[in-house]
């Protein structure tokens, strides 16, 4: 049985657009600080050594040409008093470090390929080469999608350790590629732990185990207060959406590396399953979905809220994110149920401005608290998705401080919805502030299938209709009471060899009637406290025949547009703008080339088994977007538009 994409065309202007409320969240301020010396501070990495912000700096290579030695370090002063920002470099060199701490007045560098710690020998206040000590070397071999992501503290028996995720390895068009082992010891992506550090440890005082693996690009970590390792994943393959994940030790979480006797595979993935092909029933479930391109696109480091006081109290414990290509910042809130760890995200802050004043200098990437308890935000910028999209005069850097507000500066109409509850009867919503009355509550679900294609679409959209809204007495609270709601429970979707096991549903909510800066929601149900549907998930005719061009759309934007665009810009991929009728020269798997004509045929044979032959030109890397032959031809219908 297929089930229609769920409705998508419905939803293409949610998808297309950035988050309504544009500019700074209102319960905070952003401003410039960025170093008032000449520098480009294309930021990967932030670390405070006491009142200093230690940085690594590193030009994105999209060309996977190898290696690439241009990494920096510096560190910022002032950030903290009154004297001016100043950056000073401190080091070069290094193969794009991408993780760094402070431990003990040394300095620890992650790069592709090694972690080392920094010793000032001659006390110059810099570092030359031969004042690197290498602590592990062999982590990847050269490709540019791999970087060792990090770092943050874990203590484990009194002793220090630095953890962190390892990206995989893919090709230049999204496919994956296989991971060649060149230390033994390494499981990309994964989440490691390294040490335990001292300050002076030796190679062979240290050692690389593993938290828990299965990811794609997870740009996003951190260590929560009560010591959970967090990982924010990209979308991609085996990533349907994109993924927050509170991880389990020993935890396997999807993504499966390619597996043959020369490589090496992710952290617990288990090696009884086909690694080409996968399955969600292997996996646990993510806590939060952040649906692409509506919520996230390229979400990255995030940073847990912790000892806030009074009216901003309500926000302890909750994690903001940034967003490298839509310069957003969204917030998700968690909690567990059931014994099981889930959550929801919303939107918080987005918008380009140059100014550093009321929106994002470059692609917000490391977000990091400071000493002085304000926040720091880490931009970076290059071509294709290492930048703010769609953002005319991006400089490609940028340091910002971002602060709450003192409660007298907070706008007084000011409200929105500060986390969202799981109940036995639905869910329960709390405001920053009273509402007058129970407002309308629009509400609908849908899942995701895991599959070896890249990305993914909605499926089993239903709409959901609330029983009864009610409000508390002090007007902050919202009941709702909700049949239908589905979980990680049976019955599940069986969909060309994949299924939704272990992936949840998300369920959107919408407050209507109310003036609010986050009237939106999107809880990830893993378990539900009452009763969940046991109907059969209905299908629905494709919206592919009913609406092509419409659907065209919707899968472009969340499948397609990270590799094809469709104005002058061109990505890994052929623009899509012009291409129909054209002529052109494509290369088959046994290297003959020959000339084609663009045409319905050759573009439906292209988007159905894309590894058959690849344009001359572009890297043959085009992931199968696990399509049906009528959505692939309703998506040759739209490009034929597009002229």
């Amino acid at each position: 049985m297929h089930l229609s994409r769920n409705f998508l065309f419905l939803s293409t202007l949610l998808t297309l657009q950035l988050s309504a409320q544009q500019g700074i969240h209102p319960l905070m301020k952003m401003e410039n600080a960025y170093p008032e010396n000449e520098v480009a501070l294309k930021i990967s990495a932030m670390a405070f050594q006491d009142q200093d912000l230690y940085l690594t700096v590193f030009t994105p290579d999209r060309t996977n040409k190898a290696p690439f030695m241009e990494g920096e370090v510096f560190r910022v002063t002032g950030l903290t008093s009154k004297e001016p920002i100043l950056a000073e470099k401190l080091m070069g060199g290094l193969y794009e470090p991408t993780a760094i701490a402070s431990f003990k007045g040394k300095i620890y560098i992650g790069e592709k390929d090694k972690i080392s710690r920094l010793d000032d020998k001659n006390g110059d206040g810099k570092y030359s080469a031969d004042e690197k000590t290498v602590l592990i070397d062999g982590l990847s071999q050269p490709n540019f999608h791999t970087y060792t992501i990090g770092f943050k503290m874990m203590e484990r028996e009194g002793k220090t350790y630095l953890s962190g995720n390892l990206t995989t390895s893919i090709l230049l068009g999204g496919s994956r590629d296989f991971n060649v082992t060149v230390n033994p010891k390494t499981h990309r992506g994964s989440t490691f732990i390294f040490g335990p550090i001292t300050g002076s440890e030796t190679p062979a005082d240290v050692d690389i185990d593993y938290i828990a693996g299965g990811y794609r690009t997870p740009n996003g970590y951190t260590v929560t207060s009560d010591g959970a390792a967090v990982v924010v994943d990209n979308q991609g393959i085996f990533n349907p959406t994109n993924e927050f994940i509170r991880t389990e030790q020993g935890g396997f979480y999807g993504h499966y590396l390619l597996k043959r006797d020369d490589t090496n595979i992710a952290a617990f993935q288990p090696e009884d399953v086909d690694s080409e092909i996968g399955g969600s029933k292997h996996q646990l479930p993510p806590t939060v979905h952040m649906p692409q391109r509506i919520v996230a696109r390229s979400p990255a480091e995030p940073l847990e809220l912790t000892d806030l006081k009074g009216h901003l109290s309500v926000y302890n414990g909750q994690f903001l994110i940034p967003d490298v290509t839509l310069g957003t910042m969204t917030r998700i809130f968690t909690e567990q149920v059931e014994g099981t760890w889930q959550g929801v995200v919303f939107k918080h802050s987005s918008g380009y401005d140059p100014k550093g004043e009321n929106g994002f200098t470059a692609g917000p990437n490391r977000l990091i608290q400071g000493p002085d308890n304000n926040y720091y935000v880490g931009g970076i910028g290059e071509g294709g998705l290492w930048r703010i999209l769609d953002a005319p005069g991006e400089p490609y850097t940028g340091l910002q401080r971002l602060s709450f507000r003192k409660k007298a500066e907070v706008p007084a109409s000011f409200n929105e919805m500060v986390a969202v509850r799981n109940t036995a009867e639905g869910f329960e919503i709390e405001f920053f502030k009273a509402l007058e009355k129970a407002p309308t509550v629009e509400m609908r679900h849908w899942t995701y299938i895991p599959t070896k294609g890249y990305g993914g679409s909605e499926f089993g959209r239903e709409n959901l209709t609330a029983k009864s809204t009610t409000l508390s007495a002090d007007g902050k609270r919202l009941s709702i009471a909700v049949d239908g709601l589905r979980d990680n429970s049976s019955p599940f979707i069986q969909e060309k060899g994949y299924s939704n096991e272990n992936v949840g549903w998300v369920v959107n909510i919408k407050i209507k009637d109310e003036n609010l800066w986050a009237s939106e929601a999107w809880y990830t149900l893993i378990s539900h406290q009452g009763k969940t549907s046991d109907k059969p998930i209905g299908e629905n005719k494709s919206t592919a025949a009913k609406d092509p061009i419409g659907y065209a759309k919707t899968i472009h934007a969340s499948v397609c547009a990270a590799c094809h665009a469709i104005d002058g810009q061109q990505l890994v991929g052929p623009n899509f703008r012009g291409l129909f009728g054209r002529e052109q020269t494509v290369i088959g798997k046994s290297g003959k080339k020959k000339k084609v004509t663009v045409d319905e045929k050759y573009l439906v044979r292209a988007i159905m088994d894309p590894m058959r032959e690849y344009p001359e030109g572009f890297p043959p890397a085009m992931p199968d977007p696990n399509l049906l032959n009528e959505e692939a031809e309703a998506i040759v219908k739209w490009i034929k538009t597009l002229k």
